[in-house]
């Protein structure tokens, strides 16, 4: 059959496929933080997402210049993840340079992106990258992308890597200390490099020694059973060293330094012992991170100090998300909701309209808050909507919760569990097929 006759050459086709595939691996990659999205609805993004990315496969070598051209005008992440996707998928090299001069340009931007690609990819598609860019040959850029695919994907990535993580963990470009050690904090079997990861612990780069904090406390229990660790004050020390630099940043550096932040600080939230945090240090982060902190930890001590914040300009459906967060009880349902101000009168104009991040989110009626019987709670324990954080109570939560809550209760699992993995970003096949074995072994009691 002539070549334009193929369904996959139609140019207009492709390059939709192209752009809508990105479409919807941006609103896939954003839901993680989502307070509405729940898994259901997930996989509605998903189908589509997998849709283009079939459609792209059928265009074959058709599909390569538009993907590439999209990734050279915007220099997105998605873009970035499209264009590896298919690079990757088709194995052909002149593709996989080509995205590498982008992503060595532009690493900053395009890296999670990549490093999607490869955590959606088949098992055996990825193996093979992942193999090449941990070889001898493979410069930082690629060992940083690699390492960061293991992180999401597992253990069994970590079996196709062509040379030993303690290599990656002791290697002169920090970036890819840094990765590596996520990858060891992923990996159940990475007490091996205990000693590797905690050598970090000293490293002059701050990022380094927030994620060999991380790695030792996600290690913790599992590798040195009653040990003393030395990581925490190093995390609080790092997540209030980014948080200024977050807060003296501007444009896309200060997205990018308040993402790192934000990690930070929901693995901090989650090593720190409930009824063990320091009043002060709290105190010093930024009101808003403090509040992702209390959601993440869980523990009601901290449910006045949310309460607080309530009556802070800006803060107040952040604030009641937190409550709500954390005692299950739904602020509208409970006639706890505040009264909306009033809109303005639509205008015809279309620049300068607001953004919110919290949009959607219940205004909480402080003083109905305040009188509310919410201290049944006890504190000293992790709680996630109204109930003590098991591993059980977080199997629910992955089912039926939306993804905001769905991301504590993955993450938990994960800490406490590291052979539980739910990535709450990957397609939502892949998730259920997890929150299935998961249920197994509740059901013969693997988990306690």
């Amino acid at each position: 059959m002539p070549a334009h006759l193929i369904p996959g050459a139609i140019p207009p086709l492709v390059r939709r496929h192209a752009e809508d595939a990105a479409f919807y691996w941006n609103r896939h990659d954003a839901s993680a933080d989502s307070p509405r999205l729940g898994l259901a609805a997930l996989g509605s993004f998903s189908q589509l997402l997998v849709a283009h990315l079939e459609g792209l496969a059928v265009a074959g070598a058709h599909a390569w210049p538009h993907c590439h051209a999209a990734l050279e005008r915007w220099k997105k992440p998605a873009e970035a993840f499209v264009c590896a996707y298919v690079a990757f998928a088709m194995a052909e090299p002149a593709y996989s340079e080509a995205l590498l001069k982008q992503l060595r340009a532009h690493p900053d931007q395009l890296l999670r992106g990549v490093v999607s690609a490869l955590a959606w990819l088949p098992a055996a598609d990825a193996g093979r990258v992942i193999a090449q860019w941990t070889g001898t040959d493979s410069d930082s850029v690629m060992q940083v992308a690699a390492l960061r695919a293991i992180a999401l994907i597992g253990g069994e990535a970590a079996l196709v890597m062509a040379r030993p993580l303690a290599i990656f963990l002791a290697d002169p470009d920090p970036h890819v200390r840094a990765a590596a050690c996520r990858a060891a904090a992923a990996l159940p079997g990475a007490s091996g490099h205990w000693d590797g990861v905690h050598a970090l612990l000293d490293d002059p780069v701050a990022a380094v020694r927030a994620e060999a904090a991380i790695a030792i406390g996600s290690l913790a229990g599992h590798a040195r059973p009653g040990a003393a660790w030395p990581f925490l004050p190093i995390l609080w020390h790092c997540v209030a060293t980014q948080a200024e630099l977050a807060a003296g940043a501007s444009g896309w550096y200060r997205m990018q330094a308040q993402r790192r932040l934000e990690r930070w600080v929901q693995q901090l939230a989650l090593l720190q012992p409930p009824g063990a945090v320091c009043a002060a240090a709290l105190a010093a982060l930024p009101a808003r991170v403090r509040l992702c902190f209390v959601a993440w930890h869980g523990d009601p001590c901290h449910l006045p100090l949310v309460i607080e914040h309530m009556d802070m300009p800006g803060l107040e459906r952040y604030a009641g998300w937190v409550w709500q967060t954390m005692t299950g009880v739904d602020l509208v349902a409970s006639g706890l909701g505040g009264s909306e101000p009033e809109r303005d009168q639509p205008t015809p104009r279309v620049s300068g309209v607001g953004t919110d991040a919290d949009f959607g989110l219940a205004l909480p009626d402080v003083a109905a808050v305040r009188h509310h019987p919410s201290g049944g709670l006890s504190h000293g324990l992790r709680y996630l909507a109204g109930a003590v954080l098991t591993p059980a109570r977080a199997r629910e939560l992955l089912r039926d919760a939306p993804q905001a809550l769905r991301s504590i209760a993955a993450a938990s699992l994960q800490q406490s569990h590291p052979g539980l993995r739910v990535h709450v970003r990957a397609s939502a096949l892949v998730q259920q097929a997890c929150i299935a074995r998961i249920d197994a072994m509740l059901a013969g009691a693997a988990v306690r």
